[in-house]
């Protein structure tokens, strides 16, 4: 990873993927996951003044998890 494409990562331990609801039968309607993402990427830019974040992207997958923590 580069110092031109910081990355923070933060595990919420707890809740597993069946604890966001999907809205694959609403199409125009966000999945949970993405909301909390959203309202993240809003709070540390409104909240802590971090404009530099470009973007939250909720990882609901532990297997995908598990990757991104092996190359951290």
């Amino acid at each position: 990873m580069s110092e031109e494409d910081p990355r923070f990562f933060v595990e919420i331990r707890g809740v597993g993927p069946s604890d966001f609801q999907t809205n694959e039968e609403t199409p125009g309607r966000q999945d949970e996951a993405v909301a909390l993402a959203n309202d993240v990427h809003d709070l540390l830019r409104e909240e802590y003044g971090k404009t530099e974040v470009t973007g939250v992207v909720p990882v609901v997958n532990p297997d995908i998890h598990e990757r991104l923590v092996d190359k951290c």
